[in-house]
């Protein structure tokens, strides 16, 4: 595109002036002559025909912008455009890509899975004409390899996702491989995203958008601040819609006549998204462009927006048949269970507030699926008592208006699911419900689908920035973070015995709010597998296991168990590790720098508390020294001390904090470095 472009310009000029200098003229071509070779110099030749493999491909050993990356997207290209059907018009998506594989660790690129959407009324998308293959250099000789078409199978995720999934077979370090695809939907709302940004490299990714003048979307573009190459031309040719006729070159009949607009977005050598740790969800962050529907124009002229307002949008729930409705219907059967079958007579607001949440927690059953309308009936739900997010929570809230307690829904996105875009308001950014709670001024979130949580807490899953309350008579955004300090404490104890070289280990672990939810959800309080756990933290022959407060979520969930650990033995010496394997042995954060936030979910204290038995014909030779550290980010303390006989060792962490902006990062980057350094110190005896 741009050589056609500096060679007219350059045509142009040396022929419209023949009387120019002849000086003139070779300045002009020499311009045009070091724009193509800067083209040519500045790309390889890559083949961006599907099926048609370029020798520099074949070639190829490692990507020269990135010569760790584990493979490289020589293209990804796509395409949607608007296909006419019996009833209006279907989006027609077609994606090619080819990749090079460049090291054994980039094999896994070679499994792909295709999303496809199901509105659980009958409409469905559909995945067609999927073709792949493979090339593989044997001996000089280029091996090509077909996809069984056998080999394709179906997954379904959710009610209403399933993905089309297959692997290229025998494929190792040099092999590329390619496929295509067509995805039919009915759904216009569901014009497909594009991420220009991937785990590995991109060489070229581009992106073209075929619109018709009857749906208008607007377009959310994430992470570019320039594209390489971007332009919007119109089609040469013509469609219709509905019938018309043509008489002496005027126009006639009840339908319209039109031309796609054709939008064209190109990135070139995209670098890979280092997916770094502590971030919401790498959506959030990553070079992309979403397109959502803005507003419908009608064949006759009639406008309809799509794209509303926040205070719309309330409006709109409430009046929803799956939401305001069911919300209403719901009050209605919950009067009756408030009055016969929880006993809140003389009970505070706040005592009635945890007898209904642990009603709903004990007596429905969360179906995994979130959703921020529900997916039945109020009646239908309290037969069942299982349901998705909505049905829970939206039951909940009307549970607790019931018994007089203000409370009102908040949508939200899970972070999973991204970060909601404040500037658009449309539903799709939304995922999930829950209840606000408001008590004499004191308001907290709560949410009926997770057990082993406090009831005035929502599950980490949800603490995403922010959740837009649904009510009549409130309206606005509440914070979905809401400061609440998280503490894991464990208390461990050795006796060492110097001629097996074993320490008899005692643990017991009280995790408070979110670190006993992560205890309980991760273990299930199964007995085998928190041994495993412990065996992974460096204590083996675990004995005694036993537990306290599984089902109680308002009281520290207790470990305790008996084990044994190794230590070493150097000389006359005996080395101790008194934080086993319970902190990191390495640095997470590895980047120099940091362009996004970096995001714990939640503020967090790791306690630790030791007392190793000086063994008996031994005395202490080392210990690590005390360190104290407390600012505005984080809190770290560490005391080493001998007495009575025992080493103590009192050590704590906190990272104060939930959210820490990218200009704190080399802060948190160093603290996670002393972190990392300290809570690995080695205790160590000498023989008297």
């Amino acid at each position: 595109m741009y050589i056609n472009t500096w060679s007219s310009i350059a045509n142009y000029y040396l022929m419209r002036d023949n009387t120019k200098s002849l000086r003139m003229k070779k300045l002009l071509i020499l311009f045009w002559i070091i724009c193509f070779s800067n083209h040519y110099l500045t790309a390889q030749e890559y083949s961006k025909e599907f099926r048609v493999i370029g020798q520099d491909e074949i070639n190829m050993s490692r990507y020269s912008n990135d010569s760790a990356a584990e493979a490289v997207i020589l293209f990804d290209i796509g395409e949607s455009k608007f296909i006419d059907t019996r009833d209006g018009y279907d989006i027609l998506f077609t994606r090619t890509k080819r990749i090079k594989i460049l090291s054994p660790y980039g094999i896994k690129y070679a499994e792909v899975s295709i999303p496809f959407y199901a509105d659980g009324s009958g409409k469905t998308e559909s995945v067609e004409s999927i073709e792949a293959y493979s090339y593989s250099n044997d001996n000089g000789k280029l091996t090509k390899t077909v996809l069984d078409q056998n080999s394709i199978h179906i997954e379904k995720i959710n009610n209403r996702w399933s993905i089309k999934k297959f692997v290229f077979p025998d494929v190792r370090t040099g092999t590329i491989i390619e496929f295509r695809y067509v995805l039919e939907t009915p759904f216009i709302f569901n014009l497909r995203s594009w991420e220009f940004q991937s785990r590995i490299p991109t060489i070229l990714s581009q992106y073209t958008v075929r619109l018709i003048p009857f749906y208008e979307y607007a377009i959310i573009v994430q992470g570019i601040s320039k594209f390489d190459y971007q332009n919007s031309t119109k089609d040469d040719l013509k469609r219709t819609f509905g019938p018309v006729g043509s008489l002496h070159g005027q126009n006639f009949g009840t339908g319209v006549e039109f031309q796609d607009l054709i939008n064209a977005y190109v990135m070139k050598d995209v670098p890979a998204f280092k997916d770094e740790s502590y971030i919401t969800s790498a959506s959030d962050f990553i070079m992309k462009m979403d397109f959502q529907l803005a507003k419908f124009s009608s064949a006759q002229g009639n406008v309809t927006d799509v794209m509303t307002t926040w205070p719309k949008m309330v409006k709109d729930l409430l009046r929803n048949e799956d939401f305001g409705t069911y919300l209403k219907n719901s009050e209605k059967l919950a009067k009756k269970i408030i009055e016969t079958e929880i006993s809140l007579n003389n009970k505070s607001k706040i005592e009635k507030c945890q007898m209904i949440i642990n009603y709903v927690k004990s007596g429905f059953r969360w179906n995994g699926a979130s959703s921020v309308i529900a997916s039945m009936s109020a009646k239908d739900f309290l037969n069942q008592k299982k349901g998705n997010s909505a049905d829970i929570n939206l039951f909940l809230v009307a549970l607790l208006k019931s018994a007089g307690i203000d409370a009102n829904p908040v949508i939200l996105s899970t972070r999973d699911h991204g970060k909601i875009k404040l500037d658009y308001p449309f539903i799709q950014f939304f995922n999930y419900v829950v209840a606000l709670v408001n008590i004499d001024n004191h308001a907290f979130l709560t949410d009926g689908t997770e057990l082993f949580i406090s009831y005035n807490r929502i599950p980490p899953k949800c603490i995403n920035e922010r959740g837009l309350i649904v009510s009549d008579d409130k309206e606005g955004w509440v914070n979905l973070n809401l400061g609440y300090n998280s503490i894991d404490d464990k208390t461990v104890t050795m006796i060492i015995d110097p001629e097996t070289l074993k320490a008899k280990t005692n643990l017991t672990i009280q995790a408070l709010d979110f670190d006993s939810f992560s205890y309980k959800k991760s273990y299930l309080n199964d007995t085998v597998d928190i041994k495993y756990h412990f065996n992974e933290m460096g204590i083996s022959m675990v004995t005694g296991i036993k537990t306290m407060n599984y089902e109680n979520a308002e009281r520290p969930y207790i470990i305790m168990c008996d084990g044994e650990t190794n230590v070493e033995k150097s000389g006359n010496k005996i080395i101790v590790s008194p934080f086993l394997n319970f902190f990191p042995k390495t640095n997470k954060f590895t980047q120099t720098t940091r362009t996004y936030p970096l995001d714990f979910t939640y503020s967090n204290t790791e306690k630790y508390k030791c007392t190793i038995k000086i063994p008996e014909g031994f005395k202490v030779s080392t210990i690590p020294e005390t360190y104290k550290l407390d600012d505005e980010l984080v809190q770290i303390n560490l005391e080493f001390k001998e007495m009575e006989g025992n080493v103590n060792i009192n050590a704590s962490y906190s990272f104060k904090k939930a959210v820490y902006q990218p200009e704190d990062y080399p802060k948190i980057k160093s603290y996670m470095d002393t972190i990392v350094n300290k809570f690995n110190d080695q205790v160590i005896f000498e023989k008297n």
